[in-house]
């Protein structure tokens, strides 16, 4: 009963590792357009560029990024991974 619990948990942490990363290209993409590896550094952290990105990007369509939702989805992916690998097995 455990063990399909932590496999959801991996697969839903894999989707929202998904969905950070199209949130992330998505929100750069347009401010920066195809140059959108100078942001690269803002998928994983806030540095000072990426706050001021961040500041600009309250003025466009897409919700400025956070790199919490990546960090959010490593933290669900490993539980989910955690429990899988303990799990008693049948």
């Amino acid at each position: 009963m455990i063990r399909p619990f932590g496999k959801l948990l991996i697969l839903f942490g894999l989707a929202t590792f998904m969905a950070a990363l199209a949130w992330w290209l998505a929100f750069f993409h347009q401010m920066l357009g195809d140059d959108v590896k100078r942001a690269s550094e803002c998928f994983y952290s806030t540095t000072l560029e990426c706050e001021v990105g961040n500041m600009v990007g309250h003025f466009m369509d897409i919700p400025p990024y956070d790199p919490v939702a990546l960090w959010i989805s490593g933290v669900i992916f490993g539980m989910g991974l955690l429990i899988y690998a303990w799990a008693p097995h049948r």
